[in-house]
């Protein structure tokens, strides 16, 4: 009698076992599409999303402000380069001016520094009596010549006069090398003439 009960025994057991796995799937299923478990997994997912973006701003504006920071050191450089390029540029149009002024050397051979020194200090330099024609009515010891003469006249009639360079060139407010070019191409001229 027992053997009859067998197969209904086993029958109800297997109808209760599907039942709790249907019971327990449904519950399952129901867990993981509901609402709030889809709204929970793209809030995480947004959060990652809008997390990574975050970072990658970080780090493009720590880069912008190194490349900003970069730049502004360059437009410095850039800056005092410039400065000193005009600068230099001033020095030298003085320069071409100051070249411009002295007259034009003559095609002639150039004597040497030695020889031109030599005359120079033996007192080949016309002596103020010899100049007094070609010297403006005030005394050039005195008073700097009138401004109507050019840079190179002014310095011919004082060193006639017998001042020294560094003398004419305080007065004319040029450097003493200017005085001293200007010298050796008139004792140059003087030479060849």
């Amino acid at each position: 009698m027992f053997t009859v009960y067998i197969p209904l025994l086993l029958s109800t057991t297997a109808l209760i076992i599907s039942v709790a796995s249907f019971l327990f799937f449904k519950s399952y299923l129901k867990r993981r599409t509901s609402q709030e478990r889809i709204l929970a997994e793209f809030r995480e997912e947004v959060n990652n999303i809008i997390k990574s973006i975050a970072e990658t701003t970080d780090r493009d504006i720590s880069l912008i402000e190194d490349r900003e920071k970069k730049l502004k050191n360059l437009l410095d450089e850039i800056d005092k380069r410039l400065g000193l390029y005009i600068r230099e540029m001033e020095q030298y149009n003085k320069a071409e001016k100051a070249h411009a002024a002295l007259p034009a050397l003559e095609k002639k051979p150039a004597p040497t520094y030695s020889a031109l020194g030599k005359k120079r200090y033996k007192g080949d330099i016309p002596k103020p009596a010899a100049a007094a024609e070609s010297v403006p009515e005030t005394s050039p010891l005195l008073d700097t010549p009138p401004p109507a003469l050019s840079v190179s006249e002014q310095i011919r009639a004082l060193m006639r006069s017998g001042l020294t360079d560094a003398a004419i060139a305080s007065r004319l407010g040029i450097s003493i090398a200017e005085v001293e070019v200007a010298t050796a191409l008139f004792e140059r001229r003087n030479e060849y003439q």
